[in-house]
């Protein structure tokens, strides 16, 4: 059906979205293997993608997944037990049919060398499970098995009426000597005359002299013979839970008998879980309705959106520039108005960009679940703030660095069990990614409580790899050190691992973050652990700046990086190991004259000049300018290719009368 490839975008990203889920849904498993509802949800995804895939002709991975619902079926059904093998083939599905779906969007059909072999291997594992079904089949039809234990699920469909009605009858029973049980009954599978079966079963207790007060599924269920194969008797009887258990066991095709004695307190906790899965079940309900509010745009509209929006903000500060030379007491209602609704459309189409930033970290639970299982490593991972928002070009560059940073955490610093031990921590590490807004940027850190980093070591690889002098390293500050990882090169690993050897470096994270017009800082303690802070801008298209001059020319500097605005007296600035140093509140400020920089030379007689405080990381710089012209939003033009490797310069601004603003990249200034 060649018209399918119009909706093959739309198939994309819904699986894509059902694998993420199905990874979250995977490691939800993996910690409480016994719940029912994770497996139903895993096998819900499945049968989705199996209609998907098959409906868009990609037959091998439509066949996967029919497989792997089978296995999912019998796992629902009771059928087989969820052990780490399972558990191991469930996320290696999960891992085939993503690599499959890459290859549907690079334009293959999915038939991956490792969808094909997964293919085999689900094929394998169900002609086992069939080869055991059967030998299990022949021992429960010879030999019916008889349970006494808890079985709570007896208490699962009482509601709070029925319940009143069998406590009453409890307290009865007991005031006579009586017993009162709880029997659930399975039938043999694909057991004829189901109905004919409960009435032997129901006769049988009459004989026994049992008073039946309580059935499931109800009477006139099992007449329309509308069960499968579980029977459900509340009774009150003067028999024990033998001789009740035996008697049931004689009838033909019964395959197992559970015998309990009534409890209040699970059939009390076994309604309040219904009320809260009710609960729930309402809230997703309205979950639905709001996604059903919801459309899919294409990124590229978004952007086209954002230029048009960018061109907008322009115009009018040109419409306010030429306006405010004439005076027009006519148009300032108009104008302010214009300028009202600009602002506002401006918001909207900066919120239509933005995306939680779990859009990112969602992918990393499973990525430390798989390391720390190579490395033999136990990790107890945290994610905070996973709803702050961020522009999707950040979201989209983001990754790879926190890939690294996580890697790094799990390699480097994070110690294996019985290192833990030995120094008195907890034998699991702690991992914490979070995300929060700080000012008009977004604060993503990566801290773990390993074992730190080494000073010393640190110092010793950069001088033996050549990129310091050991003179130039006895007069370097601790957090300078430190900041020694991020140069290209550098590593401290002796043996190149599958982890930390992948031409991925701390420079290559610096670099990327960078780019993002963001910085990046580290702290570390020696067996206390490291944290990586990078900040970043909300958005790269429209930004809030300080519009300053220098010789006329004129300058932006983001408000995102600014700290305070000074003007400077005389004297104000001290020399101190041959560098202009600025005094505020006590704290020593280095600072750098943007006309020495730019090479405009000083002039005398110029008016009072100006200091800009930018914070970059934890450090304070001063940037001193001539004059100080306001407060704008300005919309970022790219400098083009031909002035990629001025890093001074994060891009340029085109201002309402016309002239060009270059914007400072002050990390990179400084």
């Amino acid at each position: 059906m060649p018209d399918m490839d119009v909706y093959l975008t739309v198939f994309l990203e819904e699986a894509k979205e059902n694998i993420q889920e199905l990874n979250d849904l995977l490691l939800e498993l993996e910690k409480d293997k016994g719940n029912l509802e994770i497996i139903n949800s895993i096998f819900r995804i499945i049968h989705t993608l199996k209609g998907m895939a098959g409906t868009m002709e990609f037959d091998v991975l439509a066949q996967v997944s029919h497989k792997l619902e089978s296995i999912l079926d019998l796992l629902r059904t009771n059928k087989i037990k969820l052990n780490q093998d399972l558990m191991n083939l469930l996320f290696k599905c999960a891992d085939s049919i993503e690599e499959s779906l890459n290859d549907i969007a690079s334009g293959g059909k999915g038939e991956t060398f490792n969808i094909k072999r997964l293919e085999v291997e689900l094929d394998n594992y169900l002609v086992t499970l069939k080869d055991k079904e059967t030998e299990y089949k022949k021992i429960a039809k010879t030999e019916s098995t008889i349970i006494n234990g808890r079985i709570k699920d007896c208490y699962n469909n009482i509601n709070e009426e029925t319940m009143n009605i069998l406590k009453h009858v409890y307290q009865k029973a007991q005031e006579k000597g009586l017993n009162f049980y709880f029997l659930k009954i399975f039938l043999l599978e694909n057991v004829q005359l189901k109905q004919a079966r409960a009435y032997a079963i129901y006769h049988r207790l009459e004989e026994l002299g049992c008073e039946i007060v309580y059935t499931y599924p109800s009477v006139e269920e099992i007449e329309k013979e509308n069960f499968d194969r579980e029977l459900v008797f509340g009774i009150v009887t003067s028999k024990s839970i033998g001789e009740i258990a035996e008697a049931i066991n004689k009838i033909a095709e019964v395959q197992s008998v559970y015998v309990d004695e009534f409890s209040e307190s699970l059939m009390e906790e076994a309604i309040l879980e219904k009320e809260k899965q009710q609960e729930e079940n309402i809230e997703n309900n309205e979950k639905e309705v709001k996604l059903l509010k919801t459309i899919r745009v294409d990124i590229n509209k978004l952007d086209e959106l954002m230029n048009l929006m960018a061109e907008l903000v322009i115009a009018r500060s040109r419409i306010v520039e030429t306006l405010s030379k004439y005076n027009l007491k006519e148009v300032d209602e108009s104008l302010s108005q214009l300028s009202r609704i600009t602002l506002d459309l401006q918001n909207i189409v900066m919120k239509l960009r933005m995306v939680p930033v779990s859009f990112v970290f969602n992918r990393f639970p499973r990525l430390v679940r798989d390391l720390s299982q190579e490395l033999g490593k136990k990790v107890n991972f945290i994610i905070r703030g996973e709803d702050t928002e961020l522009d999707r070009t950040v979201a989209d560059e983001i990754g790879d660095p926190l890939v690294h940073l996580i890697r790094n955490s799990i390699d480097h610093g994070i110690e294996k069990p019985h290192e833990r031990i030995a120094k008195g921590k907890p034998e699991a590490g702690t991992l914490i990614l979070s995300a929060r807004h700080e000012g008009n940027g977004v604060i993503i850190e990566v801290e773990d409580d390993g074992r730190g980093m080494n000073k010393e070591e640190i110092l010793r690889k950069a001088i033996e790899k050549g990129l310091i002098s050991s003179s130039e390293a006895s007069k370097l500050s601790d957090e300078e050190i430190y900041n020694l990882v991020f140069l290209p090169g550098f590593s401290t690993k002796t043996v190149s691992t599958e982890v930390s050897g992948r031409g991925i470096g701390m420079d290559v994270v610096k670099a990327t973050v960078e780019n993002l017009k963001g910085t990046v800082s580290l702290e570390t303690k020696k067996d206390r652990g490291t944290k990586v802070t990078i900040r970043l801008p909300l958005t790269l298209a429209i930004i809030e700046a300080l519009l300053v001059t220098v010789d006329n020319d004129v300058y932006a500097i983001p408000i995102a990086n600014i700290d305070t605005t000074q003007r400077l007296a005389d004297g104000e600035l001290k020399v101190v190991e041959d560098r202009e140093v600025f005094l505020l509140r006590g704290e020593i400020i280095p600072v750098v004259r943007l006309r020495d920089l730019f090479g405009y030379g000083r002039k005398q007689g110029l008016i009072k000049e100006n200091i800009v405080i930018v914070r970059i990381g934890n450090k304070k710089h001063g940037v001193v300018v001539d004059k100080l012209l306001g407060q704008d939003d300005i919309v970022i033009k790219s400098l083009g290719s031909l002035l990629s490797d001025v890093k001074e310069f994060s891009g340029g601004a085109i201002l309402g009368d016309g002239r060009i603003a270059l914007i400072l990249d002050v990390a990179s200034l400084m």
